[in-house]
């Protein structure tokens, strides 16, 4: 068996167009949850009226990175980097500004034209997520976005936009990103609900709907354009049990079912395992599923499948009787997040934080991740994002010194050869980023970018400067792996 990647492994590295973009405004595109979010204003209030009172120097979505200006010089870097794929996403208010209008945005196909365009005479394969958390605020005001089930049409004639216009320059298309981590952030699905119960219901319906219109979108690129491949894309940290007793096996076990191992049911089998149907049921959060929705998770099966690394996670045993305002105040922390009666997620006691971020780092966990993802599925597997996110210094001579982060890629890429040496098929990896963006949680205080952008919260010149990672993964792709 060859040990190596193959030849046309797709080295790459990775964006999202909300986090990079900026000119949210321009050309005629529309608002996002994500633009409202980023921005730090009030979600029930009118957005323009909102985003009024937020100035530009804030490290928001309005100026981003500035890659829609800039776009020209990132991708004259990203050909320096040898890069082979470039994973990016098109951002749905720069097609349909308000998600269903009548007319396409010309202006906002024209830019994404361009950057294709530019891409392939490069010689790199464009890796294109259709929505990476940015659903529209015109249709989000209009029918409450993904709880209705309207947004499943809207979202399907949006991915039909695509995949005909970008028939035979697209190979490869994500549908959406992180459905698992997305649908326990209220703000990108527009939950204002104070009541928990109605909240949960509300958030596991919007989650049902993503997975049909996710089937839908993967059905009509199969109509469309045969020759292209589709896939979803999952977060993905492999959860180990506390210790060697059996309520904690069998909590951390619960957790991998529940918070991930379900989802791989859904987008490859089509349909929902018992174990997770009984778990809404019991709660009071399942909802009805018509014999043509049953049909349409059946038909829209992936091409590959492919998910983000960043670490594991740990859990033990939780008991019953936590009370209510505690799981709340938890709910978002994937450290803390506890389900009574199931489990609860903790520090890892094995693994000792890395001091730049407090991140219990894991290398072995990516294996894990490959082995357990490619022994549910079965199919090819691409990695889309995996990656440091730190503060990094410029220096007075304009470099930056990112060493923790060389270790970092370098050990997991190490893992990720050994699950190639298991057997795996696996077709590509994309560093998370190519060059700094905005954090969704911290703005530029956290970067993972392997090109420095000269921003932070108070501004700044918006230059790019190459840090010591950019010349390291360089070497890698031009030996293609054969030099770690």
């Amino acid at each position: 068996m060859n040990q190596e990647f193959p030849e046309n492994f797709l080295w790459g590295c990775a964006t999202s167009a909300f986090q990079v973009e900026g000119a949210y405004n321009e050309d005629g595109k529309g608002l996002s949850l994500a633009d409202v979010r980023s921005m730090s204003v009030d979600p029930t209030e009118e957005p323009t009226k909102a985003l009024a009172n937020v100035g530009d120097e804030i490290a928001d979505s309005k100026i981003a990175s500035d890659h829609y200006h800039s776009w020209e010089e990132d991708v004259e870097l990203m050909k320096e980097l040898g890069l082979k794929s470039y994973r990016f996403s098109i951002a749905w208010t720069r097609i349909y500004p308000n998600g269903d209008d009548e007319q396409i945005n010309e202006k906002g196909l024209a830019f994404y034209d361009k950057l294709i365009d530019r891409l392939n005479k490069y010689g790199i394969e464009p890796v294109v997520t259709i929505y990476h958390f940015d659903f529209p605020c015109g249709i989000q005001k209009k029918y409450g976005g993904w709880r209705n089930k309207q947004s499943i049409e809207d979202f399907n004639r949006y991915a039909c936009t695509l995949f005909e216009h970008f028939k035979g320059r697209v190979r490869y298309w994500l549908v959406n990103n992180e459905q698992n981590a997305m649908i326990r952030r209220d703000s990108y699905l527009g939950i204002e609900e104070k009541d928990i119960l109605k909240r949960e219901r509300l958030r596991h319906l919007c989650n049902h709907n993503m997975y049909v219109a996710c089937a839908k979108a993967i059905a009509s690129c199969h109509q469309i354009d045969p020759e292209a491949k589709i896939a979803p894309v999952m977060a993905y940290s492999p959860t180990y049990p506390k210790d060697s007793k059996p309520e904690n096996i069998l909590a951390a076990k619960k957790s991998e079912d529940l918070y991930r191992n379900y989802m791989i049911d859904v987008h490859c089998r089509g349909e929902y395992p018992a174990y997770y149907l009984r778990w809404l049921r019991d709660n009071g959060w399942d909802f009805p599923i018509s014999d043509e929705e049953h049909e349409i998770l059946k038909a829209g099966k992936p091409d590959f499948y492919a998910f983000n690394y960043y670490r594991s996670s740990c859990a033990e045993y939780c008991p019953e009787d936590v009370s209510p305002e505690l799981v709340e105040r938890y709910r978002v922390d994937a450290k803390r997040r506890m389900l009574p009666g199931i489990c609860r997620h903790i520090d890892n006691p094995n693994i000792e934080p890395f001091p730049m971020n407090q991140w219990r780092l894991d290398p072995i966990g990516l294996r894990v991740a490959f082995r357990n993802i490619y022994e549910r599925c079965h199919l090819p597997l691409m990695l889309c994002e995996n990656g440091l996110g730190v503060p990094d210094i410029l220096t007075n001579d304009f470099k930056i010194h990112d060493d923790y982060r060389i270790d970092y890629l370098k050990s997991h890429i190490i893992a990720m050869k050994e699950a190639v040496k298991d057997g795996i098929p696996v077709i590509g990896y994309h560093v998370w980023t190519f060059m700094d963006v905005i954090s969704t949680s911290e703005g530029f205080k956290k970067r993972y970018g392997l090109v420095y952008v000269n921003r932070d919260e108070k501004g700044g010149d918006l230059n790019r400067y190459k840090k010591d990672s950019f010349n390291w993964y360089r070497e890698v792709i031009k030996e293609n792996g054969r030099n770690l």
